[in-house]
């Protein structure tokens, strides 16, 4: 389906290039705004249908709700886009329905290892879009003119990796040039203004469950009846009832290892941000920054690369090892749950999220991405622990907080399952 954006006020119609429509007001944009970010929004029309991302957090709004940087939503007949004082309806004037909105697969794992104009390496797994440029909105931000104020984005849709590009000046898949969007393979490497990206693509989660096991059975030991979910004192040796008969022992030594470092962290104080003034602050507020864009330290990278290469316990043991001797690493947490995600021991995954949002709000900041991540972890946890989903409901509602955004869809999945949980809604017939 052809979508064009008709403006609100002046009624002129404007039909939406397929490969790359760039709405704002930089000069080379295809939807010209005026008293508007530079670029505020993305749409582009992928073969199983259409998608809108958000490129900046100024003043943008989709249906009378804010459309932030990297945020994606799908637009139909009759969505009204709002830039500023601008305001577009989206209108499909061939087509009388309609299109179905294609169901959107879990992308694989995806990692980015971004080598700087200075010859160093980062990497960063892929948890979510990408925008990458010079403009603070940027999750991978570089003040070097070779690089423009929004250069790419790099997005996942319907289980596919893709490049787009947002400035006028191609980037670079290997070694050929892109000027609009490219689909990412495993091994690409691209350039990006002065960075040099090289992706490393893994197996989705369907297909990991596929492949044969590399420690042991991935099915997801029982729960405990202790609150090793919570904050308050407990109990946690064995992990309770009795385990699946195709489970190794390498996956319950795992499991008694990730309870002891559980234990651990319970007790860690919080570290206590001195206020500082001065360089020590501004070199503070650096760190942070660089935190916030690249999430991996060498542990990290390493405890990854064993993972990947299916040697859990040397991955553990590197994670457990740097977590001890650095309690306020958010990046050792994150690959910490990534690991027991990957060998399905689901009631561990809580802590080290738990300890992020801690850390989070130590330095009296918040995180999105551990908010929503609890949230749909606990309601994974719901039916074996009832009350996980109303936790689940509350990081709802602090996501909501954080972002405001509305998040009500998910909030009513949660009570529609737990009332099937408790035994059907009230007074249904």
């Amino acid at each position: 389906m052809d979508f064009h954006l008709q403006n609100v006020h002046t009624g002129e119609i404007i039909k939406l290039p397929p490969e790359r429509a760039l709405i704002g007001a930089a000069e080379h944009a295809d939807v010209l705004t005026d008293d508007s970010p530079y670029l505020a929004a993305l749409a582009v029309r992928y073969l199983t249908g259409w998608a809108l991302f958000g490129l900046s957090d100024d003043g943008v709004r989709f249906n009378r709700r804010p459309l932030r940087a990297a945020q994606r939503v799908t637009p139909r007949k009759g969505d009204v886009l709002a830039i500023g004082e601008n305001k577009f309806t989206f209108i499909a004037p061939n087509n009388t329905d309609d299109e179905s909105e294609a169901e959107e697969d879990v992308p694989p794992d995806c990692f980015a290892y971004i080598t700087n104009p200075d010859g160093m390496e980062e990497c960063r797994a892929v948890d979510h879009d990408l925008l990458f440029g010079r403009l603070s909105v940027c999750h991978v931000q570089l003040a070097d003119t070779r690089l423009s104020r929004l250069s790419a984005l790099l997005a996942s849709h319907a289980g596919t990796w893709y490049i787009h590009t947002l400035s006028k000046k191609p980037l670079g898949r290997n070694r050929k040039a892109v000027n609009y969007i490219a689909r990412i393979a495993d091994g690409d490497e691209l350039l990006i203004g002065p960075l040099v990206v090289r992706i490393e693509i893994r197996p989705s989660t369907a297909e990991r469950a596929a492949l044969p096991a590399l420690t042991g059975s991935r099915e997801r030991p029982p729960l405990s009846e202790s609150s090793i979910l919570t904050d308050l004192p407990a109990s946690t040796d064995g992990f309770g009832g009795t385990p699946d008969p195709g489970s190794s022992l390498d996956i319950l030594a795992l499991h008694a290892r990730g309870q002891q470092l559980e234990n651990w962290l319970k007790k860690q104080p919080l570290p206590v941000q001195e206020p500082k003034s001065g360089l020590g602050a501004w070199l503070g507020a650096q760190r942070d920054r660089l935190r916030r864009f690249w999430l991996d330290t060498p542990e990290t990278t390493s405890a990854r690369s064993l993972r990947t290469a299916g040697r859990i316990d040397e991955a553990f043991t590197v994670l457990d090892r740097a977590i001890r001797v650095r309690t306020d690493g958010p990046e050792l947490l994150r690959e910490l749950y990534r690991l027991y995600e990957s060998v399905a021991l689901t009631d561990l995954c809580y802590r080290p999220l738990r300890q992020i949002e801690k850390l989070a709000q130590a330095r009296g900041t918040t995180d999105p991405w551990v908010f929503e991540t609890l949230a749909k972890l606990c309601e994974r946890l719901g039916p074996e622990r009832p009350e996980m989903y109303e936790r689940a409901i509350a990081y709802w509602n602090k996501l909501e907080s954080a972002t405001g955004l509305s998040y009500a869809r998910q909030k009513n999945d949660v009570m529609a399952r737990r009332a099937l949980h408790e035994g059907g809604y009230a007074g249904g017939g």
